[in-house]
């Protein structure tokens, strides 16, 4: 025996479904504001030309402060506003932090020159103050960004 369901109580299960699923499987990111001690994060980096109109950014983390541990590092880079204020990824690169021998986090990329003035290293964190950031209905990563043009200022 089938069951037989409305065209109405079909729509009204599609859509619940939906947004069951969506609360479930999007991220959320939320930045976090400026701080005077910049969360305890103790980070260096530099700039250096490559081939071509290349330049390689090294960043190193040299304690995670009240950010850690630190989920992920990424250098982006972002479109001016459009004229309603959106933004799009112009650079959304991995930075792949590895432990040295001395305790710290470092990792290199690659980027195009063109994009080195309107660049962030964005530092993502699950944890802040050793807080979960995951309860509801705040849940989500929190990021802190550090501006590229901070390591070339270093660099000259």
């Amino acid at each position: 025996m089938g069951f037989r369901f409305s065209p109405l109580a079909k729509c009204v299960f599609a859509v619940t479904a939906l947004v069951l699923m969506a609360s479930q499987s999007w991220a959320h990111w939320y930045a976090l504001g400026p701080s005077k001690d910049e969360w305890g994060l103790k980070y260096d980096g530099e700039v250096k030309a490559a081939t071509g109109d290349k330049v390689n950014v090294r960043f190193t983390i040299a304690n995670q402060g009240r950010l850690g541990p630190i989920h992920s590092v990424f250098v982006m880079a972002f479109s001016n506003p459009d004229y309603s204020g959106n933004r799009t990824y112009l650079l959304n690169t991995p930075l792949v932090m590895k432990p040295t021998e001395d305790g710290k986090l470092t990792g290199q990329v690659e980027i195009a020159k063109q994009y080195v003035n309107c660049s962030v290293v964005r530092v993502f964190t699950m944890t802040v103050d050793g807080k979960s950031q995951m309860a509801i209905p705040m849940a989500g990563a929190r990021y802190y960004d550090i501006p590229l043009w901070k390591f070339l200022k270093k660099a000259r």
